[in-house]
């Protein structure tokens, strides 16, 4: 298991670096073990203000006695312990602890940092993701007051806890590969950061062009060849380049110049009348229809015409009647 801790800042006013309260929860084998809570003598000059009073409830007496900030951080690295710390919309709260660094002159921490809130985006649906709503949508709702830090940083952990156990994973690292989001960082020595966010998927590969050298006499030659479902033989990728070594132009979707659609499937009845199609099959029963020529055939189908095609340019036939003569031959053998 991974263990980690959650951290939760509140602010005396507008500015980030006035931070006047904190609270840690650390999490082991999914189960809140240690806590750790502090007011904090904020470093901001502008006091406080009335609407975050509000908030939390924390006034000027209150911390009159309270840790500086540098004395505070120390504390906050110690209980962290190097361990990846977690928060509920982290871009503001690491936010607070970079600006309270650079308003105390104190070195920024090396830390490794996830973001709740980017975790609930990508577990639950809801109209707000702030952390009462998330929480009950986790069924975790909040124990106590929301802007408390010590119960922000006590449900953030719970609901990290929680979206564990939807995605069915057991620690924070599975959690962020499951969701493909990844750690933020901030670096001591180049006082630079990158935030906790999501890690978009890399965009598929362009799909490769049809080869104009290739054998012109292959029955797949100049063809416009859509492929729809899960071939077992291959890759949709290799499929492709396979495609396109014998002159054949795969394409993402169905269209008028579309002559072959091929599916994952040996099962010719598939394509029986009164089948539920697909919506590639139906659109290309709806070309069919309007008098366009398209095919649909069998991923073996396809496998017999790209052995019978050639990348080798050779002398050129009649590429309709080979075709008609190929998918006849597969259709026998198959």
């Amino acid at each position: 298991m991974v263990d980690w801790v959650t951290i939760d800042f509140e602010t005396a006013n507008y500015s980030r670096s006035s931070i006047c309260s904190v609270g840690m929860a650390a999490v082991k084998d999914c189960e809140i073990s240690d806590r750790f809570t502090s007011f904090v003598r904020p470093p901001d000059e502008n006091g406080f203000a009335s609407f975050d009073i509000g908030l939390h409830g924390i006034t000027p007496a209150m911390v009159r006695e309270a840790s500086t900030w540098p004395e505070t951080l120390t504390r906050i690295l110690a209980f962290a312990d190097g361990r990846p710390m977690v928060a509920h919309n982290a871009a503001f709260d690491f936010g607070a602890l970079r600006d309270a660094c650079t308003r105390t002159s104190t070195t920024w921490p090396d830390l490794q940092y996830a973001c709740s809130l980017v975790v609930a985006r990508r577990t639950w649906r809801l109209l707000s993701y702030r952390l009462p709503f998330v929480a009950e949508a986790a069924g975790m709702p909040m124990q106590g007051f929301h802007h408390d830090a010590q119960e922000d940083a006590d449900t953030a952990a719970r609901v990290v806890v929680a979206a564990m156990r939807t995605h069915g994973v057991e620690n924070l690292d599975g959690l962020l590969k499951k969701l493909q989001i990844q750690y933020g960082r901030q670096y001591s020595t180049s006082d630079s950061w990158n935030n906790c966010r999501h890690r978009a998927p890399e965009p598929p590969a362009p799909i490769p062009q049809a080869d104009p050298n290739a054998d012109p006499s292959g029955p797949l030659y100049g063809l416009s060849v859509c492929l729809t479902g899960t071939l077992g033989s291959m890759t949709r990728a290799a499929a492709q380049d396979h495609l396109a070594a014998v002159g054949a132009q795969a394409t993402q979707s169905v269209g008028r110049k579309t002559d072959l659609l091929v599916v994952g499937s040996p099962d010719p009845s598939r394509f029986a009348p009164g089948m539920t199609l697909s919506n590639k099959h139906r659109r290309a029963q709806e070309l069919l229809d309007a008098g366009h020529s398209i095919e649909v055939i069998t991923e073996p189908e396809l496998l017999e015409l790209l052995s019978l095609s050639s990348p080798v340019s050779a002398e050129p036939h009649d590429r309709a009647v080979v075709r008609e003569t190929s998918l006849d031959a597969a259709r026998d053998r198959y």
